[in-house]
C-alpha cells in the first residue's frame, strides 16, 4: 500500500491523543497533592481519590500453605473457588465451579440472595467431599463497601443491576457468614477484599517486589502499599504493622476539576451521554468502557468535515457504542503501511465497501492514538505510585483486558513510567492473573500464616 500523507486537520484533531511529557508529568504532580490532600482530609465531599484502608497489612510471601476457599462476587456471575498452597509449588492450583444468580434474587431480599450463595458453597464442598473440613474464606466482593477491618464491610450501595434489600448499610461479611452458619458450612470467611488488591496479591506470589496492582480493563483502579499514613483512617491497625494496602479508587481523579484542562472535546461528549456525567473523568480517559466511544466521536468528526470518506457517514457510526473498544487492538496489529485489520473491520463490521488507503491510514491512526494516550495516562498513574512507594525496585501487578490484549498498551505504559518516575526507583509490569480469586485465596493465606505466627 503506497503511504500517503495524513491529512494536517486529522492529524490537529487527533494531537491532544499524543501527549508530550510534560503534560504527564503536570498531571502526575496533580494527583500526588490530591492524594496527599485526601489522605489528610478524609470523607471531605470534594476528594478524587477515597484512598481506602482495606486493613491488608500481610502479603503474601510465596511460602503460603494450605486450602483455603474464596468466593468471588462481582456480577451475575460469581464463582466459589478451592485454592492449594503447596511449599514445592510456585503456582497453587485452583478449582473453581461459576455459578449464574437469578435476576429475581438480584433484586430481591438480600437475605435470600446470600443464602443462595450459601447453598452454591455447600454443593461446591459436597461434591468434594469436603463438608467436614474448616475453611478459611477470602471474599472478593466488587461494590462499593465501606471497610471497618480486614472482614468487615458495610455495603455503601448497590452497582451492575443490583439492588437486592436489607443489605445496604449492613455489614456483608456479617450475611454471608450467618447463612453458611445456617447451613452449617464449617467455613469463616477472614477477609473482605477487590479484585485490585487481589491483583496486588496475585502477583505477589511469584514477584516478591510486587507492591502495587491495577486494573486497566472495562473499568481501571489501583493499590498499593504504602508506609503507615499519619491520617484519621488509619489509626486502628495492628501495632506490630509497618505497612497498609491503600486502595485509591483513582478512577475520579479529575472530578473536581483538576483535570479540566486536558479534557478534549471528545471526551466531554462521552461524559455527556454517559450514566454518570461529571464522575469517573480518569476512567473515562483511559478505561475500555469508552475507549471505543472516543473513537467513534473522532472518526464522526473527521467524516462531517469531509476529512474521511468524503464525508459519507457509515450508518452504524451514528449507534452509540458500534465501535468495540477491542477493535483497537486489531487496529494496532497491523504492520506499517498495511492496514489489513482496518481494512477488514471497516469492510466487516460497518459495511464500508467505498474507501481509499488514505482512509485507512486516518482510521488506523485515531484507533492508534486513543489508545496510546490511555496508555500513556494509566502509565501516569503507575508513575505516581511509584514515587509515592520510594523502593529500588518496584513491581507492579497488572490486570484487565486493555493491558493483556492491546498490543503496545504494556509498553506505552512503561515508557512513560520510566520517564517520569525517580531514576532510582526500577518498575516493572508483571501480568496478574485472576486477583478477584487467586488473589483473595493468597491473602487468606496469608494473613492465616501470620496469625498462626504470633
Amino acid at each position: 500500500m503506497q503511504l500517503s500523507k495524513i491529512p494536517h486537520k486529522a492529524k490537529e484533531i487527533c494531537s491532544p491523543f499524543w501527549p508530550d511529557l510534560e503534560t504527564c508529568r503536570r498531571i502526575m504532580i496533580l494527583m500526588h497533592h490530591e492524594m496527599n490532600r485526601c489522605l489528610d482530609v478524609p470523607d471531605h465531599p470534594a476528594n478524587d481519590f477515597k484512598m481506602l484502608n482495606t486493613y491488608v497489612t500481610q502479603l503474601p510471601q510465596g511460602n503460603e500453605t494450605g486450602q483455603y476457599l474464596a468466593l468471588d462476587l462481582g456480577g451475575t456471575n460469581y464463582r466459589v473457588l478451592l485454592i492449594t498452597f503447596d511449599v514445592d509449588s510456585s503456582e497453587p492450583t485452583i478449582e473453581y465451579d461459576t455459578e449464574r444468580i437469578p435476576p429475581e434474587l438480584m433484586t430481591g431480599k438480600g437475605d435470600e440472595l446470600f443464602q443462595f450463595i450459601a447453598k452454591s458453597v455447600k454443593k461446591f464442598l459436597t461434591e468434594r467431599e469436603l463438608l467436614d473440613v474448616h475453611f478459611d474464606m477470602g471474599f472478593t466482593f466488587s461494590f462499593p463497601v465501606k471497610q471497618t477491618s480486614i472482614n468487615r464491610g458495610t455495603l455503601i450501595r448497590w452497582t451492575k443491576g443490583f439492588s437486592a434489600d436489607d443489605v445496604v448499610g449492613k455489614d456483608v461479611v456479617e450475611i454471608l457468614n450467618r447463612a453458611m452458619s445456617a447451613l452449617n458450612l464449617n467455613v469463616t470467611c477472614r477477609i473482605i477484599t477487590n479484585d485490585t488488591v487481589g491483583a496486588l496479591a496475585s502477583c505477589k506470589l511469584t514477584y516478591p517486589d510486587t507492591v502495587a496492582g491495577v486494573i486497566v480493563g472495562t473499568g481501571t483502579n489501583a493499590a498499593f502499599a504504602s508506609e503507615l499514613p499519619a491520617g484519621p483512617s488509619f489509626n486502628d491497625l495492628p501495632p506490630s504493622a509497618t505497612y497498609v494496602v491503600i486502595n485509591t479508587e483513582w478512577g475520579a481523579f479529575g472530578d473536581h476539576g483538576l483535570l479540566d484542562e486536558f479534557k478534549t472535546e471528545f471526551d466531554r461528549i462521552i461524559d455527556e451521554e454517559s450514566k454518570n456525567p461529571g464522575k469517573q473523568t480518569y476512567e473515562k480517559m483511559i478505561s475500555g468502557m469508552y475507549l471505543g466511544e472516543i473513537t467513534r466521536h473522532i472518526l464522526r468528526r473527521l467524516v462531517n468535515e469531509r476529512i474521511l470518506l468524503q464525508g459519507n457517514m457509515p450508518e452504524k457510526w451514528n449507534d452509540m457504542d458500534s465501535i468495540p473498544t477491542s477493535l483497537l487492538s486489531d487496529i494496532a496489529r497491523d504492520p506499517d503501511y498495511l492496514f489489513y485489520n482496518t481494512e477488514r473491520i471497516i469492510r466487516e463490521h460497518f459495511n464500508v465497501t467505498e474507501y481509499t488507503d488514505e482512509d485507512l491510514q486516518i482510521i488506523h491512526h485515531v484507533g492508534v492514538a486513543v489508545a496510546n494516550r490511555a496508555a500513556l495516562y494509566a502509565g501516569t498513574g503507575v508513575a505516581c505510585l511509584v514515587n509515592r512507594i520510594k523502593r529500588r525496585e518496584v513491581t507492579v501487578g497488572v490486570d484487565g483486558s486493555l493491558f493483556k490484549l492491546h498490543p503496545n498498551f504494556p509498553a506505552n505504559m512503561l515508557n512513560v513510567i520510566r520517564r517520569l518516575a525517580n531514576p532510582l526507583f526500577h518498575c516493572k509490569l508483571q501480568m496478574s492473573e485472576d486477583g478477584s480469586g487467586k488473589g483473595a485465596g493468597a491473602l487468606v493465606a496469608s494473613l492465616m500464616r501470620h496469625t498462626r505466627s504470633c
